[in-house]
């Protein structure tokens, strides 16, 4: 299991960017087609949750465009599949005591202190990430995160996204030649950019079985038209 969920990272990662090509402090407000508002994603869920105070956590912080948003919390650590110098991270984020960046290989959150997190935001990141692959990574930041730490991942979800020609190019990275099978496959082998539409039941119960609090299923309800955020906490 290790090995595949290795393999899984390495090969999403060509198309883990994370905003290493928007401009450094530009905000974009439709993207996709018209289909996802940055302002009011960070509006509904990093604006009124990250205080002076906070030590957060991003997972997937590729360039740095949402982490430009956390520049007042006290501590921040960024996850990435990719390196630091690939995504030119510290060229968009100024260094500052208490901001780290690690490339993990896996989802054992080894670089993580345990009880040391209290907010937490990934955007972009688990819809590529197989089901096996959620549920590992939810499994090992629980120890992670204080109590009632506040979190916010984004996850492909089939009943959102209902763009019939962007499903169909998600599915032609992949080795299905039906939609139906590629959407039943949410926990299938690892392929270069695939997304993984588990959704949002499937998610929940992942947050159920692990003890989490389930605050919202879809925080950005209005701002993406095509992809569910959960918010919950520990």
């Amino acid at each position: 299991m290790k090995e595949k969920l290795k393999e899984e990272i390495k090969s999403f990662s060509p198309f883990w960017k994370g905003g290493t090509t928007r401009p450094k402090l530009g905000w974009s407000k439709m993207t996709k087609g018209g289909s996802v508002d940055e302002i009011a994603i960070y509006e509904d869920c990093i604006k009124d949750f990250v205080t002076e105070d906070s030590n957060v956590l991003e997972i997937g912080c590729g360039g740095g465009f949402w982490t430009q948003k956390f520049l007042h919390a006290n501590t921040f650590v960024g996850l990435d599949a990719l390196s630091a110098e690939h995504n030119h991270f510290w060229e968009r984020v100024p260094r500052k005591d208490g901001f780290q960046y690690f490339q993990v290989e896996d989802f054992q959150c080894n670089e993580l202190k345990d009880n040391s997190i209290d907010y937490l935001f990934s955007y972009d990141v688990f819809c590529h990430i197989s089901y096996s692959g959620c549920r590992e990574y939810l499994k090992n930041l629980y120890p992670k995160l204080k109590n009632d730490a506040k979190c916010f991942i984004m996850i492909a979800d089939r009943d959102k996204y209902s763009n019939q020609e962007g499903l169909n190019r998600l599915m032609s990275r992949t080795r299905h030649e039906n939609l139906k099978d590629f959407l039943d496959d949410y926990d299938g082998p690892p392929e270069n950019g695939r997304w993984y539409f588990y959704g949002i039941g499937k998610f929940c119960k992942l947050l159920e079985e692990f003890g989490y609090k389930l605050i919202l299923k879809d925080a950005t309800l209005h701002s993406d038209k095509f992809n569910p955020t959960i918010y919950f906490k520990k």
